[in-house]
């Protein structure tokens, strides 16, 4: 029922690390109990895998080093196994001392001498307990459906709604907590995993001062210059914005710039012919097309498609008489990239100007949005 969509998907922007042979003053040692002289790896989080940089044996009295090695800033774990590991941020001149039980190393390390890691570890222990909360909350809806026996839609719907509200305040209240943590923590790399989720529209300003304090302190950075692009990218189709240019081919092969409506009221609508909740919700979109298309209401459709036949027949199938493009390349789309577009269906409502007034909207609030939009109030 619950869930949170991430509004940037950050740890996809870990780029590539170059092996350093040691150099200066770094250290990474630490005292394992529960040890039975196994080896443990150091490794560097990237996508699409960790990559292992060091390897260290664990002695008779539970104490390790890893000595070959010297890090760049940025995120990596002390690993036994890929169930058993322990996040670290380290950069070149740290010297960290890890304790924990080898048993659980996730759960029970703890860290002296590298601030981002210490900082990680706040930031991961504020997370679970939010879980913790999200998790109550699921649990008790789940028994309640249960317990309901066979429901019709209108009964789900209705006690859906009815715990919408506590799930939206344990989410507002988590993330206003750690934009205030963040914010006070600006200059420091673990907050770039800390501000994952957190809507950038809301806490646009919390994301521009962490983006402009990380491109001081490491300005040559790839993730930190990756994190910039991004955002850069993602603050452009916030309220008040002019829409991003699209410029892609209708189904018969001529383009159709979006900035050809300017003048109407415009919803952008990323949505593709596989995708089930994309069709279920176009009967609402139909609806909201015939009521307002005489009064200054256009919608511009964006097809993250594959396969034009499908595309074509789902706009005739579904009764789409609107303007529909697509360059037919999934989710490797130019304008679901440009819009920083991350599950589907999506919206964007546009006013007369090209600026963005609204957000993934649907049904009645679409309805509502566009009326608001069309008398000008």
């Amino acid at each position: 029922m619950f869930r949170t969509i991430s509004a940037i998907a950050l740890m996809a922007i870990l780029s590539g690390c170059s092996e350093t042979k040691r150099t200066g003053n770094f250290e990474l040692k630490g005292t394992l109990t529960n040890s039975n002289g196994e080896t443990i790896y150091l490794e560097k989080l990237i996508n699409p895998q960790p990559v292992t940089v060091d390897s260290a044996i664990v002695d008779e009295k539970g104490n390790f080093e890893f000595k070959t090695y010297t890090p760049n800033i940025g995120f990596y774990r002390i690993k036994l196994n890929q169930q058993n590991f322990a996040v670290l941020v380290l950069d070149s001149n740290d010297k960290v001392t890890v304790t924990a039980n080898i048993k659980d190393l996730g759960n029970t390390y703890k860290v002296e001498g590298s601030e981002e890691t210490s900082l990680f570890i706040m930031y991961n222990e504020l997370t679970k307990k939010n879980k913790l909360q999200i998790d109550s909350l699921n649990m008790a809806f789940q028994e309640l459906m249960r317990a309901g026996g066979q429901m019709d839609s209108l009964r789900m719907d209705s006690l859906s709604n009815v715990f919408e509200k506590p799930f939206n305040d344990i989410m507002n209240s988590f993330n206003d907590m750690m934009a205030e943590k963040i914010m006070k923590n600006c200059d420091k790399y673990a907050s770039i995993m800390a501000i994952q989720g957190m809507d950038p529209e809301k806490y646009a300003e919390v994301y521009k001062k962490l983006d402009s304090e990380l491109c001081k302190k490491f300005p040559s950075d790839k993730n930190v210059k990756t994190f910039h692009e991004v955002l850069n990218k993602m603050l452009s189709t916030t309220s008040g914005q002019e829409a991003p240019e699209i410029i892609l081919p209708t189904p018969d092969g001529k383009d159709l710039a979006l900035s050809s409506l300017r003048g109407k009221i415009v919803l952008v609508d990323f949505w593709a012919s596989w995708c089930g909740p994309c069709r279920k919700e176009m009967p609402n979109v139909v609806k909201a097309y015939a009521k307002y298309k005489d009064k200054g209401f256009e919608i511009y459709g964006v097809s993250l498609d594959q396969d034009k036949g499908r595309w074509v027949e789902a706009i005739e199938k579904d009764g789409m008489t609107w303007p529909q493009v697509s360059d037919l390349k999934y989710w490797d789309s130019y304008a679901a990239k440009l819009y920083a577009v991350e599950g589907i269906p999506y919206t964007v409502l546009l006013d007369k100007e090209g600026k963005i007034i609204g957000k993934n909207l649907r049904g009645a609030d679409l309805e509502k949005a566009i009326e608001k939009a069309i008398s000008g109030k």
